[in-house]
């Protein structure tokens, strides 16, 4: 089994293709490419960590379709869209589980979120992947450790949780 995330996927949007800059025609153009792409990356069998974003105001039955039609376990950390629903609502949608905080990997010190937390990582070093951000560049200081996998940064795919381009905690600390 391996580990992926995927952010601010915004299935349904027709705003986002423009704030985006996505080079999609349409929303059906963009949802198929989405899935295709998703479904090229991760397999059956793997784990998937949505950083939120999915589906603004959509209704359960749309938002089931998609995942339905996408591999892995998802679980979902609920971004800034995604909070107007209950756990239990996205849970009914397909997701194994649903957070509404970020998850805290302390083995490998990593905190993945939604909205970038620049804050938590100093001592000790914590590498932040989250989305939110789409296209635009970091406004705030001591953003070394963050890193945006908003699927316009990843080329709408997930990506490996681990990744071996990755910088490692020790190199935050040099």
């Amino acid at each position: 089994m391996q580990k992926f995330t995927f952010s601010d996927p915004h299935f349904d949007s027709e705003k986002i293709i423009g704030f985006g800059q996505r080079p999609f025609r349409d929303v059906a153009e963009m949802n198929r490419t989405l899935i295709q792409n998703y479904n090229a990356v991760v397999g059956k069998q793997d784990l998937c960590y949505w950083l939120g974003d999915v589906m603004y105001d959509a209704s359960k039955q749309k938002v089931r379709n998609i995942l339905q039609q996408m591999h892995g376990r998802k679980q979902l950390i609920l971004g800034n869209h995604d909070r107007g629903h209950s756990e239990t609502w996205w849970l009914d949608c397909g997701f194994e589980k649903v957070f509404t905080h970020p998850i805290y990997d302390a083995q490998n010190c990593i905190l993945l979120s939604h909205e970038p937390l620049p804050e938590f990582g100093n001592n000790p070093p914590i590498i932040n992947i989250h989305g939110h951000i789409h296209i635009q560049d970091y406004d705030f200081e001591n953003h070394a450790q963050c890193i945006n996998v908003s699927v316009e940064r990843t080329d709408y795919k997930p990506v490996p949780l681990y990744n071996p381009f990755m910088p490692t905690p020790r190199e935050f600390s040099r």
